[in-house]
């Protein structure tokens, strides 16, 4: 009796201790699916948020340049007014939806200048600020020949856009041959980011992220070649190649959302040339922070 009581207790300690792991299997596992679809909920929320923000700074951009139609002076005043002129200032808009909370930031990327558009001199200019003259000089070689597709490839850092580019010159040049025709000049590959250039350049081991972050407020991917020369700075417009303005060319919209609570925030950065009735989107890009 007393052998089969010892049996049966360790079989009933034994069939606990399995119902005790079986049980924090499960918890574990539930715990793991709520914190899941409480990301997934906060990811949603994040991007709704960030495209709220786009469409109501749009929204108070448009209507503004539509009511100012007829007055060019307050219209330019309006526009200059856009940027935050100091760190720490108020974002254009800024609101809270339940629990979702967006903020945009309007930069004048005309009074930038421009990587894929500028010189290796004009380029040389703005990185003697953070690095001596002879790197200088080799950077902005380095950064005009990958522009103009002078540059090996890097693989797979290569965006789908400069693939499509290099793809599309491969068939221009095959077709100008059987046509007897000169080739077409090498594809181009512009940088997408700002985070594009300082990749490049801390390959070449010429500068650093602190380095970069002197140079990252005087430069921009987005230009269209026009420099705003009321709102350059003087050493942009020392650098700068292009035709000179006296408004914003173009407005880059810098979109944030989050949900209360969470660390996830959507990012949403839409360009926009600015036309005489309004803004014309002419790209839009997205990334989680």
């Amino acid at each position: 009796m007393r052998r089969r009581s010892g049996v049966a207790l360790v079989v009933v300690l034994w069939t606990v201790v399995l119902l005790a792991t079986v049980t924090a299997v499960a918890s574990s596992a539930a715990r793991g699916s709520a914190q899941v679809a409480a990301n997934g909920r906060a990811l949603a929320t994040a991007r709704a948020m960030a495209e709220s923000g786009i469409v109501a700074a749009t929204t108070v951009i448009d209507d503004s340049l539509s009511a100012l139609a007829g007055d060019s002076t307050r219209r330019d005043a309006f526009l200059s007014r856009l940027e935050p002129q100091q760190a720490g200032a108020l974002p254009l808009v800024q609101d809270t939806l339940a629990d979702g909370v967006f903020a945009v930031t309007v930069l004048d990327v005309s009074a930038r200048l421009d990587v894929n558009e500028t010189g290796a001199d004009g380029l040389a200019t703005i990185f003697r600020t953070a690095m001596n003259i002879d790197d200088a000089r080799r950077a902005s070689e380095s950064i005009v020949a990958r522009v103009r597709g002078e540059a090996p490839s890097t693989g797979s850092s290569v965006s789908a856009n400069a693939r499509d580019a290099e793809a599309q010159a491969m068939r221009d040049s095959l077709g100008a041959a059987l046509l007897g025709q000169p080739p077409s000049a090498r594809f181009r590959r512009p940088f997408e980011s700002l985070d594009e250039v300082l990749e490049a350049l801390q390959r070449s081991g010429r500068v650093d992220v602190r380095a970069f972050a002197q140079l990252a407020p005087l430069l921009t991917v987005d230009g269209d070649g026009r420099i705003n020369q009321r709102a350059a700075s003087p050493l942009v417009r020392a650098a700068a190649t292009g035709t000179l303005i006296d408004r914003p060319g173009r407005l880059l919209c810098i979109a944030r959302g989050w949900q209360q609570g969470s660390s996830v925030t959507r990012e949403i950065q839409a360009l926009y040339d600015v036309a005489e009735d309004g803004l014309r989107l002419v790209r839009w890009r997205e990334s989680s922070r």
